[in-house]
């Protein structure tokens, strides 16, 4: 039986669902790709798992093209996903383009600099928030190639590699490209449902290897201390 990593999140005493629904374990070595509109909850629910696994005590890297380390922790806190804690330790290990990357370096330039970030990849999973924004001027579909070896090479000795993308923020082949390559695909959406009204929506359309039954489809809303909570099941479609 290969090696995984649990995804399950405790709160108040009880599992918060969502490990259920989308299958309690991931493999190590696997690629999460997480794609949808600005605004559908990819980085929520990136958060919501690199917050389980660092409660299931792996380590973590995380980096953020929105974030500096003191909003990343104060939008962390404000969801109940307190990683204060972890960071002092060095459980989880934080970078942002605000901060580091984009200092005086070109935007050009940041594959070169994902590719030497060493410090990254000693974690047991990696968060890249968001890889479109992160690339799209510095990958094209000649150099996609040697991206796809570099995560390669990583998931061969046990990493997941977690990556949101907007398909509007780089070449829609590139984004295919990532689409087919992932083991664990979801699509975040935002929905407009007669009678409901607006509702998120998480659609997870593969996951290779899977060991537990999941669910293709799960709404879902985040509640201020709280985080990510699960809507009724009639309103996921």
């Amino acid at each position: 039986m290969p090696k995984t990593k649990s995804m399950e999140l405790i709160r108040d005493g009880m599992p918060d669902g969502f490990g259920e629904k989308f299958g309690r374990e991931i493999p190590e070595g696997t690629t999460v790709f997480m794609e949808g509109a600005e605004g559908a909850g990819k980085s929520i629910l990136c958060q919501r798992l690199c917050y389980s696994f660092l409660e299931n005590g792996y380590t973590c890297s995380y980096l953020s093209t929105q974030f500096t380390v003191k909003s990343f922790i104060r939008q962390m806190s404000s969801i109940g996903y307190t990683v204060r804690k972890y960071l002092l330790k060095g459980q989880l290990f934080f970078i942002s383009t605000e901060t580091i990357l984009a200092e005086s370096l070109p935007k050009e330039t940041f594959l070169d600099k994902l590719f030497t970030c060493k410090k990254l990849f000693e974690s047991d999973i990696i968060c890249i928030d968001s890889i479109s924004t992160l690339l799209n001027e510095s990958l094209n579909y000649n150099n996609l190639v040697d991206l796809l070896n570099f995560f390669t090479r990583w998931m061969g000795v046990g990493k997941i590699i977690v990556l949101t993308a907007n398909q509007n923020e780089w070449d829609p082949k590139i984004h295919q490209k990532f689409m087919l390559m992932s083991d664990m695909h979801f699509e975040l959406a935002i929905a407009n449902i007669p009678g409901v009204g607006v509702s998120h929506q998480i659609y997870l359309h593969k996951f290779n290897g899977a060991l537990y039954r999941y669910q293709h489809a799960t709404a879902f809303f985040v509640k201020p201390e709280i985080g990510m909570c699960i809507e009724s099941t009639h309103v996921a479609f």
